[in-house]
């Protein structure tokens, strides 16, 4: 743990965004890889092309899972005194 940071949830989120970020770097190189063997076949859709497409989208849905949206504050409009309208 680094020095001034001793709030478990901290460590937490900045450990999640770490893997997220790992997952979403992987996911671009395996599209470089696929764009490379699309070239080298000359043709696209070739087997390694779409391995290297369906290995990105697995690593962009785990770095979605692990950013999952946590709730948060609520938005609040400014009082213009209409407290007393309300919807449906």
């Amino acid at each position: 743990m680094q020095p001034g940071i001793d709030d478990p949830e901290v460590e937490r989120i900045a450990r999640e965004r770490g893997l997220a970020a790992g997952y979403r770097a992987a996911a671009r190189r395996a599209l470089a890889f696929a764009r490379r063997y699309r070239q080298e076949e000359g043709v696209a859709g070739g087997e390694r092309e779409k391995a290297c497409i369906e290995q990105a989208l697995a690593w962009r849905a785990a770095a979605h899972s692990v950013e999952a949206p946590k709730p948060g504050l609520a938005r609040t409009r400014p009082d213009d005194g209409s407290a007393e309208q309300k919807t449906g």
